[in-house]
């Protein structure tokens, strides 16, 4: 996919490819007109900058590869199995000046970047994140496989840390957690309730967000969000229904309610999501997805995973 993508970004002279299966290798090169490297070696000396698309287990060791060699990287969610890895990895990308950008699409999320600018306050914020079970991801459990994406949505809006966390999860598939549910409370007041599955048959991405004067869905899927806010002459509304004094029996609280849809812009997330690494490439301006980024949603998930064994679960 990456491969496919990076050839119809502006400003990019050439793809190349590796695969630990050369042949997957050489059928994606042939298929979208790039070149396919015999081996890892090779290919970081033939590019200026590196997609790292390999299981999360392999992040660490390949990304610091091509640091030490002076190239960029973008590493797919998350960085990397543990904090510990992923500081290595930041310090290796500030020590040489190269560009170390996570790969967290949702924030490239058509949805996302509509409604960003509306949330304000959240007082309380649900998120599921439900999907069929798949091969590719299971080295690592549920919350570094699909929760790790809403972690660094959270890390991403609220500028604290949770101050306490409870967690629920099982593992059904696989030797490690496929269904995880945690609450998250915020020293602010905030609470989010997150659940991913990796068991479930419909597929489902969403997140709804409530504040004191407005309500946001967001499907995810969809690319389609929905905010609810207070409308003019609210509360004098709430309290005609409340007194149902003559002349009210016939109110209704959606009068007073503004309603606003708005859909993603089209654009493929990945696609907007790889544009923008090229473009820090190029300009060597900061990535609108950092490795501290990707570090603090890493630091989230090990917190979560502890909290759940600790109860039990895993």
């Amino acid at each position: 996919m990456h491969v496919r993508v990076l050839g119809g970004v502006e400003g990019v002279d050439g793809v190349a490819c590796y695969d630990a299966v050369f042949e997957r290798a050489a059928t994606a090169a042939r298929e979208f007109n790039a070149t396919a490297a015999p081996d890892l070696d090779t290919l970081i000396g033939e590019v200026d900058a590196l997609v790292v698309a390999v299981p999360t287990s392999d992040h660490c060791d390949v990304a610091m590869r091509a640091l030490e060699r002076g190239r960029d990287v973008f590493v797919e969610k998350p960085i990397a199995r543990t904090p510990s890895e992923a500081e290595r990895m930041i310090e290796a990308a500030r020590t040489r000046a190269r560009i170390l950008q996570v790969g967290h699409v949702e924030r490239f999320n058509g949805a996302v970047e509509a409604v960003w600018p509306w949330i304000e306050e959240p007082t309380f914020i649900e998120i599921h994140r439900l999907a069929p079970f798949n091969v590719r991801g299971t080295d690592v459990s549920v919350v570094g496989d699909l929760m790790i994406h809403d972690l660094d949505l959270l890390c991403h809006l609220l500028d604290e840390w949770p101050s306490e966390i409870r967690v629920a999860g099982a593992a059904i598939l696989t030797g490690a957690a496929d269904i995880v549910n945690a609450r998250l409370e915020y020293p602010g007041g905030c609470v989010a309730n997150v659940t991913a599955s990796r068991v479930t048959m419909t597929p489902m991405r969403k997140v709804r967000v409530f504040s004191p004067r407005s309500y946001i869905s967001i499907d995810l899927l969809a690319g389609r969000a929905t905010r609810y806010r207070k409308a003019a002459g609210f509360e004098r509304g709430v309290e005609a229904l409340r007194s149902k004094t003559q002349g009210h029996e016939s109110l209704d609280l959606r009068d007073f309610i503004e309603v606003e849809t708005v859909s993603s812009d089209g654009a493929e997330p990945l696609h907007k999501e790889l544009t923008a690494f090229c473009r820090s490439v190029v300009t060597r301006e900061p990535p609108p997805v950092t490795g501290e980024d990707g570090l603090k949603a890493v630091r989230l998930a090990t917190d979560i995973l502890a909290r759940m064994k600790t109860a039990g679960g895993g």
